[in-house]
């Protein structure tokens, strides 16, 4: 998974204001909700995908997903051009 890190310029102001409380575990709560099959959605919007938990706990990222789903795409392309050339 890649992730985006901005550093922040020390002088500019920085607004920790997000009405979340100290004691909020981000990464739990994070985790929790990808195991009960939600997910925010954000920028991909209408484009994502959501997995059943036993299928997301083989394929822990995005691009597992889309390098199994290409492998089994090229499969079924090559065995769709074999049937179609011995009849």
């Amino acid at each position: 998974m890649n992730r985006e890190i901005n550093l922040l310029d020390e002088n500019e102001p920085v607004d920790l204001d997000d009405g979340l409380e100290p004691e909020y575990d981000i990464a739990a709560l994070l985790d929790r909700a990808r195991r009960e099959g939600r997910e925010y959605r954000g920028i991909l919007s209408g484009k994502g995908v959501r997995l059943a938990p036993d299928v997301a706990e083989v394929f822990d990222t995005s691009e597992a997903v889309n390098e199994a789903l290409r492998e089994l795409l090229a499969r079924r392309q090559s065995e769709s051009a074999g049937i179609h050339t011995q009849g």
